[in-house]
C-alpha cells in the first residue's frame, strides 16, 4: 500500500509541475521554428550550434535534440512583440561526402620560346570531403601554351589536391593546393630539320578564390610544370 501511495504522490508531483514548465516556456520572450526538408516543424529553442553547423535544439516539451545542418530547410523566430524573423539555410552546399569539381583556366606564361603567351586549361578532380574545410581527391587536366608558330606541346596533368570552404555562406572563400606529374602529349616530332622528343615533369598548384552558390567557382592561383625538350638535329 506504501510503494502505491508513493508513486500517487510522485505523479501527482510531475502533473503539478508540468503547467509550470509549459508557463515557463510560454513566459520566453521568442520561440525557435526548424523547418526540415521534409516540410515538417519542430518548435522550440536553439540552444547551440556544434562543429560541423550542427543544431543542439530544445523542444518544448524538454527533449534535446541534435539537427544535421543538412535537414533544415529554415530557421523562423516568432517573438511576443509580434515580430517574425527568419533565415534561410545560408547554402545547399553538402559539408561532407563525395565533391566533383571541373573547372577552366586561362593561364598567363612563357612558351618554350621565351614568349609571352596566354594558355588554356580544363582540369576536373574529385575526392571526398570529410568537412566544410577539407576534402582531399585526385584531378586529371590538359594544358597548352602551343601557338601555330612555337614548338611547345600539350601536358596532361595527374595531380592530388586538398580543398576547403572557409565559411558556412552561399559566397565563400576557398583554398586548393595540389601536386603530381604532368605528362606530355606528343613525345617525338620532326620540325624544321629538328628531331624533338618530349618528357614530362612534376606540377604544383595553388588556388584562392570564391564559391559563388552551389556550382559556381572564380579563382587565380599559381602553377609550376617541368616540362622537358629534348632535340637533334638533321644537320651534319
Amino acid at each position: 500500500m506504501k510503494t502505491i501511495f508513493f508513486r500517487f504522490i510522485g505523479l501527482g508531483l510531475l502533473l503539478c509541475g508540468q503547467p509550470w514548465l509549459l508557463s515557463a516556456q510560454e513566459s520566453a520572450p521568442c520561440r525557435d521554428i526548424l523547418i526540415l526538408q521534409n516540410r515538417s516543424h519542430l518548435e522550440g529553442r536553439i540552444e547551440a550550434l556544434q562543429p560541423g553547423d550542427t543544431l543542439l535544439f530544445r523542444l518544448w516539451g524538454g527533449q534535446l535534440l541534435t539537427v544535421p545542418p543538412h535537414k533544415v530547410r529554415r530557421i523562423v523566430q516568432r517573438c511576443k512583440d509580434g515580430k517574425t524573423r527568419a533565415w534561410s539555410k545560408p547554402y545547399n552546399f553538402k559539408a561532407t561526402g563525395w565533391y566533383h569539381l571541373t573547372r577552366g583556366e586561362v593561364l598567363v606564361g612563357q612558351t618554350y620560346s621565351g614568349e609571352r603567351s596566354i594558355g588554356f586549361a580544363l582540369q576536373h578532380s574529385s575526392g571526398w570531403k570529410f568537412s566544410r574545410l577539407l576534402g582531399v581527391g585526385l584531378g586529371i587536366g590538359v594544358e597548352s601554351f602551343a601557338s601555330a608558330e612555337d614548338i611547345d606541346v600539350s601536358s596532361y596533368p595527374v595531380f592530388a589536391e586538398i580543398r576547403g570552404y572557409l565559411l558556412p555562406r552561399r559566397v565563400t572563400p576557398f583554398y586548393a593546393l595540389g601536386g603530381g606529374w604532368a605528362f606530355t602529349g606528343r613525345s617525338s616530332g620532326f620540325r624544321w630539320d629538328y628531331n624533338d622528343t618530349w618528357h614530362g615533369g612534376y606540377v604544383a598548384q595553388a588556388e584562392l578564390g570564391y564559391r559563388l552558390g552551389n556550382h559556381v567557382t572564380i579563382h587565380c592561383g599559381l602553377q609550376l610544370q617541368r616540362k622537358t625538350r629534348n632535340w637533334t638535329t638533321t644537320w651534319n
